[in-house]
């Protein structure tokens, strides 16, 4: 039996298996690769050396991709001046900020100026004057000055519902209030005051 073993014993030792030469090969292989790849970067590196040493005009021009902000020269050479207003401020606005001898001076200038406005909510609008007549009575209970215009066109003959007239905004915005609580979205018609 001895002599078995001794037999494979000097077999094995004699040669080396395929896979510790194959692996030798790999690892020399890549070695030498490795070599050949740190080589070529010393090569690459040179001129990478000689750029840096350029100056800086030319980096300037090889560099387009950096961000350049002009836009503070650009809105300075489109600036446009705006000349003061020809015509003089409306009256009222000077009225608010002059004393009371002004605002009864205003005051006296606007009419003459601007022919007097006033408000008025149309609540509705119906076919039939009983409908009319029974909205009327509902926003006369509701403490509202209300009033049936009847008006015919094209289409036929219309009964509306009109509110007020109110010469303030602020009463126009109450009583468009009392109508939102009756569920009704009001026109807002704006007519000449009547002398």
């Amino acid at each position: 039996m001895s002599r078995r073993n001794a037999s494979r014993r000097s077999s094995s030792s004699a040669g080396k298996p395929a896979w510790v030469w194959f692996v030798l090969g790999n690892f020399v292989g890549g070695f030498v690769v490795f070599l050949i790849f740190l080589h070529g970067l010393k090569e690459d590196g040179k001129p990478a050396a000689i750029t840096k040493r350029q100056p800086p005009a030319k980096q300037a021009e090889e560099q387009p991709d950096a961000p350049r902000f002009d836009f503070y020269t650009l809105l300075q050479e489109n600036e446009v001046s705006v000349p003061p207003p020809k015509t003089a401020k409306p009256a009222r606005h000077s009225a608010t900020s002059g004393g009371d001898s002004g605002s009864k001076s205003a005051t006296a200038e606007s009419p003459a100026a601007e022919p007097a406005l006033v408000y008025i909510l149309q609540a509705a609008s119906f076919r039939e004057a009983a409908e009319a007549e029974r909205l009327r009575a509902q926003l006369t209970l509701a403490n509202l000055d209300v009033k049936v215009e009847t008006a015919t066109d094209s289409r036929g003959t219309w009964h509306r519902v009109l509110v007020g007239p109110y010469t303030s905004r602020s009463r126009v915005a109450k009583a468009r209030e009392v109508l939102a609580d009756h569920k009704l979205m009001p026109l807002v018609l704006k007519r000449p005051a009547k002398s």
